[in-house]
């Protein structure tokens, strides 16, 4: 068996600031922490809702922006397999992060109200491939590949009703959904889905109370004519239970903009912060660029292990805001 995608997650650090009031950014991983890269719209409202009848005490708080830019967010209390909506802000314009008071029972998700995709899949994976765990949607899904990567996907009828993933790969020729873990019981011709833009606070192989977009409410700097720089330090962890990944390799796989730059810790399981009393808009003294990186240890990035990661965003001054995303992936061998 090989390291799949599945296995390479971006979680975060320490220290991930709101603002730029907290000092001493980055530190070691923490796994509770999950970073989309995806962009999340909804231009509507979003619910939330656990794969668990059971989750009915745990609030999950949505961060975001409405159509004028506006930071908004909103809590609701989970009701199990029901899905709550948000009510006090209903007209959402995309979603930067969300989190979980505590822990669930269940898979939770943050979901736009109106989904993407509704409708029966054709079935699974057999059970006993070695393959990441799929889900064939419907023959009328997108024919585009990646169209519903990042994407919530929930069971909500058939077999497998109210398990809660997301999408890591899509094939748009085989209609196949790779989710980012195997299927507690596993999906069938029967099995009805939903897929919504939205995030995912998954349960395994770490419970995730947060996830994020990176910088997600750094603003450009109108007062005095600079550019205005933020640094944030995110993780690429290795939850293989055994595998190595050789010639491992940190590269950028979109940036729309060019607003965004990164380096690498020169040591696994690093714990660099920007230094102490330094803000976000600081640097901790890396060298930044937007070239291809070759993870550390000898590019053999050990099971386990976690490569930090430190972004950098410039934004000029005035700069007008950007529906975009920016995202990493991490590639490299195994057996």
């Amino acid at each position: 068996m090989s390291i799949l995608r599945s296995d390479i997650i971006f979680y975060g650090s320490a220290s991930m600031p709101d603002d730029d009031t907290p000092t001493g950014i980055g530190g070691a991983i923490d796994t509770s922490i999950r970073i989309a890269f995806s962009d999340i719209s909804s231009n509507g409202n979003f619910q939330v809702v656990s794969s668990a009848a059971g989750d009915t005490t745990q609030t999950v708080t949505a961060y975001g922006r409405d159509a004028p830019g506006n930071l908004i967010n909103e809590g609701k209390v989970l009701t199990g397999l029901t899905p709550v909506a948000m009510t006090a802000e209903t007209v959402w314009e995309r979603l930067l992060k969300g989190t979980k008071s505590a822990t669930t029972t269940g898979d939770v998700a943050i979901e736009a109200a109106s989904s993407t995709r509704d409708n029966t899949a054709q079935g699974a994976a057999d059970a006993t491939t070695s393959e990441s765990a799929y889900i064939t949607l419907d023959v009328g899904a997108s024919a585009v590949d990646d169209a519903y990567n990042g994407m919530v996907l929930r069971l909500d009828g058939g077999t497998g009703v109210g398990q809660i993933r997301y999408g890591i790969d899509y094939d748009g020729a085989t209609k196949r959904l790779y989710v980012n873990r195997d299927w507690d019981t596993t999906p069938d011709a029967t099995s009805e889905y939903i897929v919504s833009d939205g995030i995912v606070f998954e349960k395994s192989p770490n419970e995730v109370s947060e996830v994020r977009r990176p910088f997600y409410a750094a603003l450009a700097e109108n007062r005095d004519g600079s550019a205005r720089t933020y640094y944030e330090k995110i993780f690429s962890e290795n939850v293989h239970a055994t595998l190595d990944l050789t010639n491992a390799v940190v590269g950028e796989l979109a940036d729309p903009t060019g607003n965004i730059d990164f380096d690498l810790e020169s040591t696994l399981d690093g714990t660099d912060t920007n230094g102490v009393g330094n803000r976000q808009t600081h640097t901790g003294g890396y060298t930044f660029d937007s070239t291809s990186k070759d993870v550390a240890n000898s590019q053999s990035h050990t099971s386990g292990a976690g490569q930090g990661i430190w972004l950098r965003l410039t934004l000029p001054a005035g700069e007008a805001a950007a529906k975009t995303s920016f995202t990493l992936q991490e590639e490299g061998t195994s057996t």
